[in-house]
């Protein structure tokens, strides 16, 4: 009972991440599209576990999830940091989005030809970081969420104000001179840094952060302004992942249980091709 317990708090906190991560970046693109995934957060952190489970192998160190955290998160901070300097008017964020679709799906096949080869020389593979899963959830990791959204929401709530005058549009945030370069490095240090931690500890969960903020937004946004979105939608998204990853846990199929990345990546792929469809018969 103590298992189930940790483990849903840590999909909990996990959904409540990537959907806060999502808002974030699409509230400073404007851009519905736009989010860790798409932009090429997720493909990165994926990308570097494999490279850093690779070295552990090659010079027979232990590899603890504690030392890839702090291995990594000072990398995805940095990272954050660098992609705020990148976003300077819609045609490059278009143009990066796609970037960003496109390096996923480079890091898809090197995923697998990385997994055939080790598989081939008889070498352990973490199959887990491409589909999600809360099988390994422990006292620590659980720890980690909470730290981390503790930071989150600390350092939301100090630039809400801001947050709320980017949200207005272009002509209210020159007019109270908003520093949005400022702005734009808080989110996209959170945006960055939250995702690699999730998929440090429990695997890549795609596209959730692209269709979270949409759920959220559709549901709370009207009424509860902004606040809605990223504190109540949030609550709500990470009750929607532990449901679903408590469905997976309490329902295995011949003893095996399926990944909950598995199953909300493919909502996720479905939801998007719905909002282009609808997005295309609207133009």
């Amino acid at each position: 009972m103590d298992y189930v317990i940790i483990r849903a708090i840590s999909s909990f906190l996990a959904g409540m991440l990537i959907s806060q991560s999502g808002s974030l970046v699409q509230l400073s693109s404007r851009n519905i599209l736009s989010s860790p995934s798409t932009l090429g957060f997720d493909g990165l952190a994926v990308l570097w576990l494999l490279v850093v489970h690779s070295l552990s192998l090659l010079f027979q160190f232990e590899l603890t999830t504690e030392l890839s955290l702090v291995w990594g998160v000072p990398v995805f901070i940095f990272l954050g940091y660098f992609f705020s300097f990148l976003l300077k008017g819609k045609k490059k964020l278009e143009r990066i989005i796609l970037l960003g679709i496109t390096f996923n799906l480079l890091v898809g096949a090197v995923f697998s030809l990385w997994q055939f080869l080790f598989m081939a020389f008889n070498l352990p593979f973490p199959v887990e970081l491409w589909f999600g899963h809360f099988r390994y959830a422990s006292f620590s990791s659980a720890i980690v969420l909470i730290i981390t959204e503790m930071v989150f929401v600390i350092y939301l709530l100090r630039h809400f104000k801001m947050l709320k005058m980017l949200s207005l549009g272009p002509i209210m945030k020159v007019n109270w001179g908003l520093d949005e370069r400022k702005l734009l490095r808080f989110i996209f240090i959170t945006a960055s840094a939250s995702t690699f931690i999730v998929i440090s500890l429990f695997g890549s969960f795609s596209f959730l952060g692209l269709i979270f903020p949409i759920i959220a937004r559709k549901v709370w946004f009207k009424s509860k302004d902004l606040s809605g979105e990223f504190f109540y939608g949030s609550l709500m998204n990470g009750l929607l992942l532990m449901g679903v990853d408590l469905v997976c846990y309490f329902s295995p199929i011949y003893g095996a249980e399926v990944p909950v990345g598995l199953i909300v990546t493919g909502i996720g792929a479905l939801s998007l091709i719905v909002i282009l469809w609808t997005n295309a018969k609207d133009s």
